[in-house]
């Protein structure tokens, strides 16, 4: 393939890729217009809950999006998502105009909104795997941190644009809001975003620019000079004049280290790291996510004057700050300390989210201590989100990322559903009788201490994983030797 050509694929697959995590951002945006569409249907709490936790069940479909990705391509998994996310949306909008007959059929939104977050992730899925086989491993971390910074700062612009546009001045009424409008405009967004992917996102042939650089400016490179290049060990045993000593760096363990064979998923399923990892991501994502959702209705019970606009712009912010500085946190970590364990680089999230927690069962009435705890839980859950995408490379292979990437994100989904399902519980219990809103401490109390539990236990878990890492390469290392 001409040079110039791959690079524009290359850099039209990104955008394709940018537009994608943008659309799929909505599905963590929930909270922006939760409350209207809660007094629009007049649903009670945990009815509300149960159509936030279909979108987050819909991440379960990123492991069978994963499948049919590495089975039949980008451009069927485009085409999924087209349908899916487009019909979902639009059907959403259209309920607005029967509230009477939706009022007592609540099962139904969740399967309209359902839909829509299984269509979001098949084009999730797709444009994230694409980018990052079409760049080289070394910059994985920062292509993936940019994607993810677009998908975190996705909901504070639906945020802002629903605010500024479908609000329309209705913060107590919320139930005269646009929010048919709203859910129209995001059933066309969708349409439109999924046939530029149909059309454009493409997986290039697994040549990087360098390798076409060499191949155009030097056609006399023979083979064996390709495989001194490669071999890194042959070159230093052939070489009478290099000596190695006790300040040499060896290059055998930067290599030979991040080395791993390629698994599928159900050969990953079988292995200590996945159990840790899955774990971390059920306790730490379902956590994450579940803060994100109900940041709203937290607030609110707090009695907390301030608009909660300030919540849904600022929360996005930060998770896709911290989005984007996990994946060059990583790829930096690798490259300049190659021989610690790869998952390390999770205990910041883990214990972040764990200090967060904490807080918010201290001072969960007070706004300093909401936004301080929901921003910090805001970094840590995107921090651990990036991070999670890139250890699965380093530890499973790249030829089958989009089944095992999927597989990942399940964690993240069956998390974000049962903590819903708590988190509602813990609000529904301490609401007066016949009302749809809690007032007071007693409110999310109990939930707040029971996810500062769950997270010191995903700090142990964390450290499990370090500690197989560790040992694997230590054994790896006896059997060279010897």
């Amino acid at each position: 393939m001409d040079f110039k050509k791959h690079e524009l694929q290359k850099y039209v697959a990104l955008s394709i890729g940018i537009l994608a995590h943008f659309m799929s951002g909505i599905v963590f945006g929930f909270n922006a217009y939760a409350i209207a569409l809660k007094q629009t249907f007049n649903y009670t709490q945990t009815e509300l809950e149960y159509i936030a936790s279909s979108g987050d069940l819909g991440l379960c479909f990123s492991f069978p999006a994963g499948i049919v990705f590495d089975h039949f391509g980008p451009r069927v998994a485009c085409i999924i998502s087209l349908v899916l996310s487009g019909l979902g949306f639009g059907l959403m909008s259209t309920a607005t105009n029967f509230t009477i007959f939706f009022t007592s059929k609540s099962w139904l939104l969740c399967v309209f909104y359902f839909m829509a977050s299984v269509g979001t992730i098949f084009i999730y899925i797709a444009s994230a795997v694409v980018n990052s086989k079409n760049f080289d491993r070394k910059h994985i971390g920062k292509i993936l941190g940019l994607l993810q910074a677009v998908f975190g700062l996705s909901p504070a612009i639906f945020s802002a644009l629903y605010g500024g546009l479908f609000v329309q001045g209705h913060i107590e009424d919320a139930e005269n809001q646009k929010l048919g409008e709203f859910l129209l405009m995001l059933a066309i967004l969708s349409a439109s975003i999924n046939t530029f992917g149909v059309v454009m996102l493409k997986t290039l042939p697994e040549v990087t620019a360098e390798h076409n650089i060499e191949l155009s400016e030097s056609s006399n490179t023979n083979e064996n000079e390709v495989a001194g290049r490669n071999t890194l060990e042959n070159v230093t045993h052939n070489d009478a004049s290099v000596e190695i000593n006790e300040k040499t760096p060896i290059a055998g363990k930067k290599t030979t280290y991040l080395l791993f064979e390629d698994m599928k998923w159900w050969q990953i399923i079988k292995t200590p790291q996945f159990y840790n990892i899955f774990f971390i991501c059920i306790i730490t994502g379902g956590t994450g996510g579940t803060i994100t959702n109900n940041i709203t209705s937290i607030s609110k019970s707090a009695q907390v004057n301030i608009n909660p606009m300030a919540f849904t712009f600022s929360i996005p912010i930060f998770a896709s700050i911290g989005r984007l500085l996990g994946g060059v946190a990583q790829d930096y970590v690798s490259q300049k300390w190659p021989d610690i364990p790869k998952s390390s680089t999770l205990l910041f999230p883990v214990i972040l989210m764990c200090i967060s927690q904490i807080i918010l069962v201290f001072f969960n009435q007070s706004f300093a201590g909401l936004m301080c705890a929901s921003a910090m839980a805001a970094v840590a859950f995107a921090f651990l989100y990036i991070q999670v995408t890139i250890i699965a490379v380093d530890l499973f292979g790249m030829k089958y990322y989009a089944q095992n990437f999927g597989l990942m994100m399940v964690g993240h989904a069956i998390g974000i559903v049962l903590f819903q399902k708590l988190f509602g519980l813990n609000y529904e219990t301490y609401s007066p009788p016949g009302s749809q809103t809690c007032y007071g401490e007693s409110c999310t109390l109990w939930f707040f201490v029971l996810t500062s539990i769950l997270c010191t236990c995903a700090t142990f878990f964390n450290l499990c994983l370090m500690k197989i890492e560790r040992d694997k390469r230590l054994q790896y290392e006896e059997s060279r030797d010897s």
